[in-house]
C-alpha cells in the first residue's frame, strides 16, 4: 500500500476553506489532519484473556511494522487507560518506554532503516474500559440481560483496549486469540483458525488476510447461536442469543442475495474469507461494519407480527454494513474529513438493493426520505460541506450530511454521467483503489479515467460546498401563441459557502387523451433565473417538473390545479404523485379534497397513500375524515398507521371509539402505538383508561406499542402526567419507553423542576442512548440551571463523541431561548384617537 502518493487537487476545494455554519462549528472546533507517522504497521496479533465478571482483560499486542525512514528509533502507540504496562521485543527482550496514560512510547534497541522490520510487544490489563470495548451483563434492574462483550472502535476508540496507530489510513493484517468460558463464543475478522479447550476455558483464534483499519477490528463474545448461509464458497454465519434463532434469519437471512448484487454491481468479487454478522444487546449504534464480522444490534431481531414493517429496516442494515465491506473497510476514507466515502456509498448502495429487491418505486421513496432526512437537517440543525476538516471529535461528522445528502450526491452523479458511465466509473474506482485508503479526488480522477468526464465542478459545489438548490418553478400556458412557458429561479441565498448550482434540469409535458403524448425538454439550470418556452400541439394535462426526481433540493412549483389532480392520478412516478398530494393538500379546496379522496382508495403504492392519508389530515374537511375512516380497513398495515396518524390530526372525540378499537385489537404493534398517540391528542379524558392499560400490559417489538402509549400520555395532558412520565425514564424499565419519557418531558415538562432534575439524573444512566436522550431533552427544555452539567459534558475526555457534540447544542439551545426571553419587547403601539 502507497500511502504517500498525493492526487493534484486541481481545482477541488479543500472544506476547511468554506465559512462553515456556526451552528455546526461549535466553540472549540479546529481544522484536522490526517497524523504523521514514522512507520506503517504490517500485523498485529491480540492474546486476550477475558474476565466477564470483573470486566477486565489481560492483554499482549505484538506489532509488526516498518520503517519509512531512517533513524525510526522510537514507536509510539495511542493506548488510552491501560495498566501494568510492560514492552519487549520479537525475542522477548524488554524494551524501556514513556507512558502518561494515553500515549505510550516505546524505544527501540537500535535505529531502524528505511524499509526495515521489527516487532514490539506490549502486555497490558485493560479493567473496565471507558470505549472500544463493552462489557454487558445482568444487574438487579435488567435480570434477564445476557452476558457479552463486543467492541465499537469508530472512530478513535480501538486505543481504549489494544495500542496502535489509531487513524483509518493506518491498515495492517490482524490476528486475534480470545480466551472465554468454555460455553461463549468469540467471534472476530476473517477466518477461524483454531478453537483450543483448556480447564474449562475456549481461545478462539481468528486471522484475516487482508489488511484493514484499527477501527475496524472487532470482537464480539456471548452464548451464541450459529447459523450458516453461503454465497459462492463464502461461509455467511448470523449469532444470536440462544432461543432468537428464527428472528435472527427474519432479519438477516437476505445476506446472500445482497452479496451476490454487490459483487456484480462493483464488478468486484466479496473480497474476504467470510461475513459474519452478530446481534449484539444494547449495542449504541444500528451497526458497525467491522470488517468480514459485522456487529449489529439485536433491536431488528423480530418476530413475525412486527415482519412487514420491520424487515425493510432490518435488510437496510444489513445491506447497509454489508456495503461497508467494500466502501469503508476494502476502500477506505483516509482521514475523518473523507468519512463520505465509507457512509455516503454505504447507504446509497443500501439503497440500490431495495431497487434490485424490491423494485423502482420503492428504491424512489428510499431515496426521497433520504433526502427528507437531509433537508430537515439542513433546516432545523445546520448546514456543512459534506467534506470539511472542521470539527471537535469526529463524531461530529456522522450525521444526516454525510449519510443521506452523501447518497443522494451518488444519486445525482448517476444522473449527470448516465447509467454505464456510472458504473463504469465505479467499477474502475473500486479496483483502483482496493486495499487502499481514499479522499475525494481520487474518486474524481477515476471518473476521468474511466469516462473522460471532467466531474470537478460538480464535486465542487455538492460536495466541498454547502446547501443545495432551492427551485422555485412557475409554469404557465399561452393559448394564443401554443407556447408552456416556464420560469426556474435559484433562490436560495448563494455566495461562499452556498453556491448558484449548475445541474441538468428537465420538464416533461404530456397532452393528449389520457395524457397519452408526452415530450421531455432537458435544459441546464445555472443562473439565478432562467426562462424556457416551448411550443406544443395543445395545451399540457400534465406537467413534470424533475420527472424522475434526481434532483437534490427544494421544490416550489406553481402549477393550475387541474395539472396536480393529473399527476396525482398519472405519474407513473411515485414521488411524482406525492408532490401532486402534498400541493392539492395545501390548496385546501374542495376539489383538492375530491382528488385526494378519490386516490387514497385508487392508489397503488403505500408509501404514496400513506403521503395522501397525510395531506387529508391537513385539510380536515368532512370529506376528508369520511375517506379516512373508510381507509382505516385497509390492509396494509402501514397504511392504516398512517390513516391513523391523519385521523389524529383531526382531535375528534367522535373518533375515540376507531382509536380505542384499533389502540387494543389492531394486529399490528404500529397501528396500536398510533392509536395510542391519536386517542392523548384527542385531550379527552376517556382516552386515559387505554393509555393506562398499554403502559401497564403492551409487550411489542422494541417496546413499539408502550411508546405509543407514553407519547399519547404527553399528548393528552392528563391530571399527574408528569409524574407518571418521570417514572417511566427510571433505570430498569424498557429502553425505548424510557427515551420516549425523556422526550416526552422535554414537550411537556418546561418549569417544571422535578422534570429538570430528572432529567439531569439520566445524563447519568448506564445506558448511552438514555443519556443522550437526556442531553437533548434539556436543550429543548430551556432550562439555564442545566448549563453546568452540559457544559462539563461537552468538555468531557474518555466519552463517547456524541455526548460532547449533543451537549453542546443542547448549551446553544437553552442560550439562544434564554437571549430570546430576556431581549426587551418592542413597546405596545399606542391606542388610535377616538
Amino acid at each position: 500500500m502507497d500511502y504517500c502518493r498525493r492526487v493534484d487537487l486541481g481545482d477541488l476545494t479543500v472544506g476547511a476553506g468554506v465559512a462553515p455554519d456556526p451552528r455546526y462549528a461549535l466553540p472549540g472546533t479546529e481544522p484536522r489532519y490526517a497524523p504523521d507517522r514514522s512507520v506503517d504497521t504490517l500485523h498485529i496479533r491480540l492474546d486476550l484473556d477475558l474476565d466477564l465478571a470483573a470486566g477486565a482483560v489481560i492483554a499482549r499486542c505484538a506489532t509488526t511494522f516498518r520503517a519509512f525512514r531512517d533513524g525510526v528509533r522510537e514507536v509510539a502507540f495511542d493506548a488510552v487507560g491501560f495498566r501494568g504496562v510492560r514492552a519487549a521485543g520479537a525475542t522477548g527482550r524488554r524494551l524501556s518506554h514513556r507512558y502518561d496514560g494515553r500515549r505510550l512510547t516505546v524505544r527501540l534497541p537500535e535505529a531502524l532503516h528505511a524499509g526495515e522490520e521489527t516487532v514490539v510487544r506490549v502486555d497490558y490489563r485493560v479493567v473496565r474500559p471507558k470505549l472500544g470495548l463493552y462489557f454487558i451483563r445482568p444487574d438487579r434492574a435488567y435480570p434477564r440481560r445476557p452476558i457479552q462483550v463486543w467492541s465499537q472502535c469508530q472512530d478513535e476508540y480501538a486505543r481504549y483496549w489494544f495500542p496502535c496507530h489509531d487513524a483509518p489510513h493506518e491498515k495492517a493484517t490482524t490476528e486475534l486469540a480470545a480466551t472465554v468460558p468454555a460455553d461463549f463464543v468469540a467471534v472476530s475478522n476473517g477466518r477461524l483458525v483454531g478453537r483450543r479447550r483448556r480447564r474449562g476455558r475456549v481461545t478462539w483464534h481468528w486471522r484475516i488476510a487482508t489488511p484493514h483499519s484499527p477501527y475496524l477490528v472487532t470482537l464480539a463474545v456471548g452464548r451464541f447461536r450459529e447459523l450458516r448461509d453461503r454465497w459462492r464458497g463464502i461461509p455467511i454465519t448470523y449469532y444470536c442469543e440462544r432461543g432468537r434463532e428464527a428472528d435472527l434469519r427474519r432479519a438477516f437471512g437476505t445476506t446472500p442475495r445482497a452479496m451476490a448484487f454487490f459483487s456484480r454491481v462493483t464488478g468486484l468479487r466479496y473480497p474476504y474469507e467470510k461475513y459474519a454478522q452478530v446481534a449484539a444487546a444494547d449495542f449504541i449504534y444500528g451497526g458497525m461494519e467491522n470488517t468480514s464480522a459485522t456487529t449489529q444490534t439485536d433491536v431488528y431481531l423480530h418476530d413475525e407480527r412486527a415482519h412487514l414493517e420491520v424487515e425493510p429496516m432490518a435488510t437496510g442494515l444489513m445491506a447497509h454494513e454489508l456495503a461497508h465491506q467494500w466502501y469503508g473497510d476494502l476502500l477506505t476514507c483516509r482521514d475523518w474529513s473523507q468519512a463520505w466515502l465509507n457512509e455516503s456509498f454505504a447507504t446509497y448502495f443500501d439503497a440500490l438493493f431495495v431497487e434490485h429487491d424490491k423494485g423502482r418505486d420503492d428504491f424512489a421513496i428510499e431515496m426521497w426520505r433520504n433526502a427528507r432526512s437531509y433537508l430537515d437537517e439542513d433546516k432545523e440543525r445546520y448546514r456543512r460541506p459534506i467534506v470539511t476538516n472542521l470539527w471537535r471529535t469526529p463524531a461530529d461528522l456522522f450525521d444526516r450530511h454525510l449519510y443521506e445528502k452523501g447518497a443522494c450526491v451518488l444519486h445525482m452523479l448517476r444522473y449527470v454521467l448516465g447509467e454505464a458511465d456510472f458504473w463504469r466509473a465505479i467499477r474502475h474506482y473500486t479496483r483502483k483503489h482496493r486495499g487502499g485508503s481514499v479522499e475525494t479526488a481520487d474518486l474524481a480522477v477515476a471518473i476521468e479515467e474511466a469516462t473522460g468526464r471532467n466531474l470537478r465542478r460538480f464535486f465542487d459545489q455538492w460536495i466541498f460546498k454547502a446547501g443545495h438548490p432551492e427551485y422555485r418553478v412557475v409554469y404557465w400556458w399561452d393559448a394564443r401563441a401554443r407556447r408552456a412557458h416556464l420560469v426556474v429561479r435559484q433562490t436560495q441565498k448563494s455566495g461562499d459557502e452556498v453556491p448558484l448550482f449548475a445541474m441538468p434540469f428537465e420538464v416533461e409535458f404530456a397532452w393528449g387523451r389520457a395524457a397519452a403524448a408526452r415530450r421531455r425538454a432537458r435544459e441546464t439550470v445555472e443562473q439565478k433565473e432562467q426562462r424556457f418556452t416551448y411550443r406544443l400541439p395543445a395545451e399540457p394535462i400534465m406537467v413534470r417538473v424533475d420527472p424522475d426526481h434526481w434532483l437534490l433540493g427544494r421544490f416550489e412549483v406553481t402549477l393550475p390545479p387541474a395539472c396536480w389532480q393529473a399527476q396525482l392520478a398519472r405519474d407513473p412516478h411515485p414521488v411524482g404523485r406525492i408532490w401532486a398530494a402534498q400541493a392539492l393538500g395545501g390548496l385546501g379546496s374542495a376539489e383538492a379534497g375530491a382528488g385526494l379522496a378519490t386516490a387514497l382508495g385508487r392508489e397503488r403504492h403505500w408509501a404514496v397513500r400513506a403521503e395522501i392519508a397525510a395531506a387529508l389530515g391537513q385539510l380536515r374537511s368532512d370529506r376528508a375524515l369520511a375517506a379516512l375512516v373508510r381507509a382505516a380497513r385497509t390492509a396494509d398495515p402501514r397504511v392504516r398507521r398512517a390513516v391513523v396518524r391523519a385521523l389524529g390530526e383531526f382531535r375528534s372525540a367522535r373518533l375515540l371509539p376507531l382509536f380505542d378499537r384499533l389502540a387494543t385489537d389492531d394486529p399490528s404493534y404500529f397501528v396500536q402505538a398510533e392509536a395510542l398517540r391519536a386517542l392523548g391528542r384527542t385531550r379527552e379524558a376517556a382516552a386515559l383508561p387505554a393509555l393506562r392499560r398499554a403502559l401497564a400490559e403492551a409487550e411489542s417489538w422494541n417496546d413499539t406499542v408502550r411508546v405509543g402509549a407514553v407519547e399519547g400520555l404527553a399528548d393528552l395532558g392528563a391530571p399527574g402526567a408528569l409524574a407518571s412520565l418521570r417514572a417511566r425514564t427510571r433505570y430498569g424499565g424498557p429502553h425505548p419507553a424510557r427515551m420516549a419519557a425523556i422526550r416526552a418531558l422535554a414537550q411537556v415538562g418546561r418549569g417544571d423542576t422535578p422534570t429538570l432534575r430528572t432529567l439531569l439524573a439520566r445524563t447519568r444512566d448506564p445506558y448511552l442512548r438514555v443519556q443522550l436522550a437526556a442531553i437533548a431533552a434539556l436543550g429543548r427544555l430551556g432550562d439555564d440551571r442545566a448549563l453546568p452539567r452540559l457544559e462539563r459534558l461537552a468538555e468531557a475526555v474518555d466519552v463517547d463523541g456524541r455526548i460532547c457534540r449533543t451537549a453542546a447544542e443542547a448549551i446553544r439551545a437553552i442560550r439562544g431561548d434564554v437571549e430570546r426571553r430576556l431581549r426587551p419587547r418592542p413597546p405596545a403601539p399606542a391606542p388610535a384617537p377616538r
